[in-house]
């Protein structure tokens, strides 16, 4: 028994060595994947961008956003004119705070009284939203502290006034939900075709259709089409469940169903790219999970984009996860159209066609 054991456990060990995609596969899983996840996942928000309106131009002023950008807790993205210009570019996503700085505030505070100046947070991720919140407060503060000890005393303090936008409470409930939503579909979209495709592969199927009159690019569209609709079906429950949880729905649902379709393309040419790639069950299910890992630490969804070294953000454009994920939070919680979305629906298109291609090629190629 031993011996019939020992050339067993031989055999095993010669089939992997000599499969390259395993591998690689452990290789990277080891290696690379854990440096990237682990610089992936900071939850210390840092470099929250921020948007500026100054009504004043005091020294005073000046000096309060110095004060909030002085460390790595906001990086000052772009003075607006008015609070309305800065309220559009808060509802595309690509600031995480407004503040607005009302005349007359370097005049109240040089005179040593109090002042205030509003703010406005974007809560619709809940941590993000209550780390810019405090950190807000946190300066304001310490700005206080700061003129207080000057020449000129203070009998009162410098004030935020904070407004929490898409969600006020600052629950996570109705981020995780849409989160979730993301999450499930893109698994599904990824996984479904590769398992599909690489099924024929290992049953010796392919050959038997090869003799057949279909041609390789209706088998390939056959391989495609049906996960995309079975995916974008399951959004049908997915909706009905972030209902009851009380979710709001502030967009409409051709948006959400136009960057969902987008969205599950993209996630379904990955699978179909990767199904090219292999030619076992074991090395499809392996490859994509080695997708879906890093790609969900660079959505957003678990640390923000803005925490993580410049060029994780930079290669976390081209998660898909990232893009669908701002898309469903700004139609549901900020009642964002295509507008405002479609950088993300470009990027969505533009992540899908060339590993749809490359698929194709492949594909083509092999049969």
């Amino acid at each position: 028994m031993l011996g019939r054991l020992q050339g067993l456990i031989g055999k095993e060990f010669a089939q992997m060595l000599r499969d390259p995609v395993v591998l690689f596969l452990v290789f990277w899983l080891t290696t690379v994947e854990v440096v990237m996840c682990t610089m992936a996942i900071g939850f210390d928000v840092r470099d929250l961008g921020l948007g500026l309106v100054d009504h004043d131009r005091s020294a005073a002023s000046r000096g309060l956003v110095e004060e909030m950008t002085a460390g790595d807790s906001f990086i000052l993205r772009r003075q607006f004119a008015t609070a309305r210009e800065a309220a559009d570019e808060l509802r595309k996503g690509t600031l995480h705070a407004v503040v607005e700085i009302p005349p007359g505030f370097g005049a109240r505070v040089d005179g040593g009284r109090g002042a205030g100046f509003g703010v406005i947070v974007d809560g619709s991720n809940a941590t993000v939203g209550a780390r810019a919140r405090a950190y807000i407060i946190e300066m304001a503060a310490r700005f206080t502290r700061g003129r207080a000890m000057g020449s000129m005393p203070m009998s009162g303090g410098v004030e935020p006034s904070v407004r929490v936008w898409y969600n006020p409470d600052l629950t996570n409930t109705r981020f995780s939900a849409l989160n979730m939503l993301a999450q499930a579909g893109f698994m599904l979209a990824v996984i479904l075709p590769a398992a599909g495709l690489v099924r024929e592969k290992q049953n010796g199927t392919l050959e038997q259709i090869r003799v057949t009159p279909i041609r390789a690019h209706e088998l390939f569209l056959g391989k495609i089409i049906p996960p995309i609709l079975v995916t974008l079906g399951s959004v049908f429950p997915s909706l009905l469940v972030i209902r009851l949880l009380g979710v709001p729905m502030a967009g409409d649902l051709a948006t959400l169903f136009l960057l969902e379709f987008l969205f599950l393309l993209s996630a379904v040419s990955i699978g179909v790219f990767v199904a090219t790639l292999t030619s076992t069950l074991q090395q499809a299910m392996l490859a994509s999970f080695f997708s879906l890992f890093p790609l969900l630490f660079l959505s957003g969804s678990i640390a923000p984009v803005d925490s993580m070294p410049r060029w994780l953000q930079v290669a976390a454009q081209a998660s898909p996860l990232l893009h669908a994920l701002e898309s469903v939070t700004g139609v549901f919680l900020k009642g964002a159209g295509m507008r405002e979305l479609w950088p993300h629906a470009a990027a969505l298109v533009g992540i899908s066609l060339p590993l749809l291609g490359g698929g194709w090629l492949i594909f083509r190629r092999q049969w």
